[in-house]
């Protein structure tokens, strides 16, 4: 008898933390192709009805990539409760962000940092923390991201901007100058925010040069360079 409990217990304990999420077909849509793939790894993919005809080889093959990056697909379900929530008010908002929170946890705490899916995965869990109202968390998570991969520019872009939405405009500004010299040559959105978080703080002149990089480096938006060209300084 003691036996039979003991099983049940660990049963019922599997059921409770195993992945279980039921995706739309316009949600499976708006996925890029890693996603799909590390969905279709997990039980409710296979559950899904999105992938009737894959091949116990293409089985292996997605498992090994979903597994590689930390249980991906919970990540992947995470960006989903994200944007159920940003549609959601009240209850359904909270508990889709606390889920989201959770979901995108189980892979942060798995994926390797040399996976080049983690800083893209760092980035997501701190947005799903400030939207969460875990904001002090969520500068902790970016922090950590700069840390672990300071050559990578979305560490800094996504810090500063949170930065700069809680009226932290110089911390934000600090940021992005701190990044390494290498990356203001090679990113053209670090350039373009740092452009654009200068000319907010009424130093035009200073945005200009980060402004001149950022559309030498292809940035396709041209609101900076308008907002310049009316203050007078165009090019």
């Amino acid at each position: 008898m003691r036996i039979l409990i003991g099983v049940l217990l660990v049963l019922t304990s599997f059921q409770i933390k195993a992945f279980n999420f039921t995706l739309t077909e316009r949600e499976f849509s708006i996925w890029d192709e890693r996603c799909k793939m590390a969905f279709a790894a997990s039980g409710a993919g296979r559950r899904s009805g999105f992938y009737p005809n894959m091949t116990a080889e293409r089985n292996k093959e997605v498992r090994e990539f979903a597994e590689a990056a930390g249980g991906a697909w919970h990540y992947c379900a995470g960006l989903i409760l994200l944007q159920r929530a940003y549609s959601a008010t009240g209850k359904e908002r909270e508990e889709n962000l606390t889920r989201a929170v959770r979901e995108i946890k189980f892979t942060v705490v798995r994926i390797p940092q040399e996976n080049q899916w983690y800083p893209e995965i760092y980035v997501d869990y701190a947005r799903a923390q400030y939207l969460n109202n875990n904001k002090i968390d969520a500068f902790i998570t970016l922090q950590q991201l700069i840390t672990t991969h300071p050559s990578h520019s979305l560490a800094y872009t996504a810090l500063a901007y949170y930065l700069k939405k809680e009226n932290k405009l110089d911390q934000a500004i600090t940021t992005l100058q701190n990044a390494p010299e290498l990356l203001k040559n090679e990113s053209a959105e670090l350039n373009y925010f740092l452009g654009w978080y200068l000319m907010e703080a009424n130093d035009s002149k200073a945005a200009l040069e980060y402004a001149k990089r950022a559309y030498a480096l292809n940035y396709p938006v041209p609101t900076l360079r308008q907002r310049l060209a009316a203050k007078g300084l165009s090019w």
